[in-house]
């Protein structure tokens, strides 16, 4: 199957490689550092409809360190850019944005925002995940779940067949 999990996976790694890579800080004048990130365009296929995503994601954080240089805390924003076409022709698009804060000390992940919400015209919001993740990753992924807002989609929660099937049915496929 070639279709990737979007947000979920994108998400994920992400956060592990914030979790697992980043570097001291020395000195004072480095108790904090700000990134910014914007990935290439990167392409899926939904199945069994065949709908074609293009996808870009840009990111902008802050490092916060200890006075030892130890990383303590990260926050970062992502913005996704999507647009889906289906083998109609009909595109829609699929933006998310979502705000990260890890914490480094004891390895609780909270995200917060919107991320995949499918909407069709006539039919409205197919897939909707949006709200705020508590999530405790000092345990094998996907992690333990503290907390799930209402509307929010957890990691084991997440189903690629419902998105899928609602992103064929958004784009006439």
């Amino acid at each position: 199957m070639t279709t990737t999990i979007r947000v979920g996976a994108i998400g994920a790694a992400l956060i592990a490689a914030l979790v697992a890579t980043a570097a001291p800080a020395s000195g004072a004048d480095r108790r904090v550092q700000h990134f910014r990130f914007t990935s290439p365009p990167t392409s899926s296929v939904y199945e069994p409809c065949g709908a074609r995503e293009v996808v870009s994601v840009r990111e902008r954080g802050t490092d916060y360190f200890d006075a030892a240089g130890d990383l303590i805390r990260t926050r970062v924003h992502f913005s996704y850019d999507s647009v889906v076409t289906g083998e109609s022709g009909l595109s829609i698009r699929l933006d998310a944005h979502q705000s990260l804060r890890i914490d480094h000390r004891s390895g609780v992940i909270t995200l917060t925002g919107q991320s995949a919400n499918v909407r069709a015209p006539g039919e409205g919001v197919l897939y909707q995940d949006v709200g705020r993740l508590v999530v405790d990753t000092t345990v094998p992924f996907p992690g333990e779940t503290l907390f799930t807002s209402a509307k929010a989609v957890s990691f084991e929660a997440f189903d690629l067949e419902r998105l899928s099937a609602a992103i064929c049915v958004a784009v006439g496929s």
